[in-house]
């Protein structure tokens, strides 16, 4: 990858965040919600956004919303970024935190199963 595309993707990654946090409206995307990362393709057509949800309850409902205001944010985006052409930005529900959260609870339980039968 470019250096030139890693520059976008920090860039843009950088944008995303602070709307979400700062300047989204939305009363339905609450919660701690992060961008983890920002993948470009070479001729700017898309960018895979990944994002990350930290609620108990209605991940689903907030990553919802999040797509349905695709438009708004990339509108946004085109303020802060200034580029030729801004790619379209396909949002993707990142749950590689939670996935390794599952995994070091099970390492764990495993643990004390071993402990327990020693």
């Amino acid at each position: 990858m470019s250096k030139r595309i890693l520059r976008i993707n920090s860039e843009i990654e950088k944008a995303i965040n602070e709307i979400l946090a700062y300047e989204i409206k939305n009363p339905k995307i609450t919660g701690i919600i992060t961008v983890t990362k920002c993948e470009t393709t070479m001729d700017l057509d898309i960018c895979k956004v990944y994002v990350s949800i930290f609620s108990p309850d209605n991940k689903q409902e907030i990553f919802d919303e999040i797509k349905h205001s695709a438009r708004f944010i990339r509108q946004e985006v085109c303020k802060k970024v200034l580029l030729r052409k801004m790619p379209y930005l396909e949002f993707i529900l990142d749950e590689g935190q939670e996935y390794n959260e599952r995994i070091e609870k099970a390492i764990e339980q495993i643990q004390k199963e071993r402990n327990e039968n020693v």
